[in-house]
């Protein structure tokens, strides 16, 4: 039976009519996608397969059919499984299902990761919440963390991580008094960079440079030291208050000394302990489980104004990625090669690629334009999906007849 005729029949009002537990498990239809979930598995023989991009040259060709089929014959293989719509020009997933409480893909994107924290408690935005809502607002200004007993101050300079100063910090910690244990800094220089007006570990190391006392390169190492040990404690905090003041750039280029890759050096923070209160619970609240075990969809939510801008950003890199370690694949439905360029900017953030094509509709000069689109775009192409075609032209349709016949 054609896939489209029945969904017209049953007048979809949930994702269960696409399912293919509605045709016999032996039909050809059935078939045909654990055919199709067979070569996408030797696809990776050599490496972990976890994310799967589908997409079409054109309009019409049954992605959106072939993302949910294939969806379900691998969440039948007993892996969690989610289905991503990212059509967001013309979404077909979430028009089969009945709950509309989900804020979707364009409402995480554009919504949530857009979150006001100009102050709040600790107890509802977890420290790494902050830092990832900061850099994906590309804020500039001062965050302010205490936990009652610890006070830290971090600067953000358009979203990136500048600075980090300790401000209870115990004196034995502090940066003069390592640098004079280590020797490479006399009592009498540490007063002289005091005296004259270092307060904070950011004044102190202009002072000493400015000063010719120190050389960049020399306190580079203790300096980057000296915030990683600033961002541990920060991100130990489990309850307390934050607040956040924006700032001119003009207060950056002044006073500050940037000795290392601090995005890098948050990143190497950070393992082990990114507790992210609140964005874990928003992006969870939008996945919908459906009727199928280990099956669940992240519809598009509403249709943004710019989509190929929200799926090509750092939002949209950080949500993938969060989304690899929650679910064991990710199948994601994107608009049409030709179409839009929303595919390519998706797919080389995938672990593959593939391209439905139906049956006559296309030419093969747009399915080869799609192709090399794709490879243009440093996308893992793993093949192509011909999509409704008539097996009996072929004469397959009476092999396979017999040989079910055979095996009843």
């Amino acid at each position: 039976m054609n896939l489209k005729k029945k969904i017209r029949k049953h007048k979809i009002g949930n994702l269960s009519d696409l399912f293919l537990d509605n045709y016999p498990i032996n039909s050809r239809f059935a078939e045909s996608y654990r055919s199709l979930r067979s070569n996408i598995n030797f696809s990776f023989l050599e490496k972990e397969f976890r994310s799967l991009l589908i997409t079409s040259a054109g309009a019409e060709e049954g992605k959106s059919a072939s993302t949910v089929n294939l969806s379900y014959t691998m969440a039948q293989a007993g892996k969690t499984t989610l289905m991503i719509d990212a059509d967001l020009r013309k979404p077909m997933l979430n028009r089969i299902t009945q709950n509309r409480n989900s804020a979707g893909l364009s409402g995480l994107l554009s919504g949530t990761f857009s979150a006001d924290i100009q102050s709040g408690s600790l107890a509802d935005f977890g420290v790494s919440d902050l830092f990832r809502l900061l850099s994906f607002q590309k804020k500039t200004g001062l965050l302010d963390l205490t936990d009652g007993k610890e006070k830290i101050n971090i600067y953000f300079l358009h979203g990136e991580l500048a600075d980090v100063q300790w401000l209870t910090r115990p004196k034995e910690k502090k940066l003069a008094t390592r640098l004079i244990k280590d020797k490479v800094l006399s009592k009498e220089q540490a007063n002289e960079a005091l005296t004259r007006g270092a307060n904070t570990d950011q004044e102190m190391v202009s002072m000493l440079i400015n000063m010719g006392i120190m050389r960049e390169e020399k306190l580079a190492g203790f300096i980057t030291l000296h915030m990683l040990e600033g961002l541990r404690i920060a991100l130990q905090f489990k309850s307390g208050t934050f607040s956040f003041k924006k700032l001119p750039e003009s207060h950056f280029e002044q006073s500050f000394f940037y000795p290392a890759d601090l995005p890098n050096l948050y990143k190497q923070a950070v393992i082990g302990q990114e507790k992210l209160l609140y964005l874990q619970k928003e992006i969870n609240a939008s996945i919908i489980k459906t009727q199928v075990e280990n099956l669940f969809l992240l519809p598009s939510g509403p249709r943004p104004p710019k989509p190929a801008e929200l799926l090509d950003s750092e939002r949209m890199s950080f949500l993938l990625s969060y989304l690899n370690r929650r679910f064991d694949i990710l199948v994601i439905d994107s608009p049409p090669v030709l179409l839009a360029s929303d595919a390519l900017l998706i797919a080389p953030q995938t672990d593959g690629v593939l391209l439905i094509v139906k049956a006559g509709l296309m030419k093969r000069e747009e399915i080869r334009k799609s192709v090399d689109q794709l490879r243009t775009a440093n996308a893992n192409l793993i093949g192509v999906a011909l999509n409704q075609v008539d097996i009996t032209k072929e004469g397959y349709y009476k092999y396979f007849s017999e040989y079910y016949k055979e095996n009843e």
